[in-house]
């Protein structure tokens, strides 16, 4: 089982694909190592050396994700500009990454890029699914089964969720949006907390969570907002006057 998340890249999986022995080569038939700002240079890739060892594995991947690798959708429009990448280097990443999978397609026929969780972790979740023909499935649906979390959910009066950042991105197959859902099978009021929300957050209102409220009380540097105490302090003072506003509200 894999995780995937956080990476902090935006390469389609040419280094992990690199590492489990595809080999990439350039206009000029030398090998390389191919990185998110190289992904031009690839001319053809040979998969004949591939590691011995992924014959008859099976990998599962866990994907928080349903971002494809191109598109509107995709690696490139989705996560670049968190990892600052500009309108320009966005369009030239996704272009670089739509080659990239064509390339793949040549050699590995079964490599589709347009599968759900393929983006996932600036496209990390297609090079699993061509280079090691692992399966892509939902990282909270695995959570929520381990955790048996449906059978805590079906005696809670209220759910509360959340993570760091609630945004636009959170509905497209989240861990908050993952659990708002399963609430809404039992009829459940969800509540969310975060760190802070982006304007487009709202859309998450229209995928279970029935609010949401970040916990910055004042302006903050994000090493104070990432700090244990004051996160906890923070955390509890939101909570706190949410919840005496639902008793006063069920009076």
């Amino acid at each position: 089982i894999i995780a995937l998340g956080g990476s902090s890249t935006n390469d389609g999986g040419g280094g992990i694909a690199c590492a489990l022995g595809a080999k990439f080569y350039n206009q000029k038939d030398e090998e390389f190592l191919p990185v998110g700002g190289t992904l031009s240079e690839i001319k053809s890739i040979d998969v004949t050396a591939l590691d011995e060892r992924i014959k008859g594995v099976e990998f599962s991947v866990m994907c928080d994700v349903d971002t494809v690798l191109t598109g509107n959708l995709g690696a490139s429009a989705v996560y670049g500009p968190q990892k600052g990448a500009t309108p320009e280097m966005v369009r030239d990443m996704d272009t670089w990454l739509g080659r990239f999978a064509e390339l793949t397609k040549a050699v590995l026929p079964e490599a589709d890029a347009n599968i759900p969780g393929t983006g996932a972790a600036g496209g990390l979740g297609f090079a699993f699914l061509a280079y090691l023909n692992a399966t892509l499935q939902s990282g909270i649906d695995l959570v929520i089964k381990e955790t048996g979390l449906e059978e805590h959910i079906k005696n809670a009066d209220i759910v509360v969720t959340g993570e760091g950042r609630l945004d636009g991105q959170s509905y497209m197959g989240k861990a908050p949006v993952g659990v708002a859902k399963l609430a809404k099978k039992y009829g459940k009021t969800v509540i969310a907390f975060s760190g802070c929300v982006t304007e487009d957050a709202a859309i998450c209102n229209e995928h279970g969570i029935d609010a949401f409220f970040p916990i910055l009380p004042t302006p903050c540097t994000l090493q104070e907002a990432m700090d244990c105490d004051n996160a906890y302090k923070n955390l509890k003072n939101t909570a706190c006057q949410v919840f005496r506003l639902l008793k006063t509200a069920n009076k």
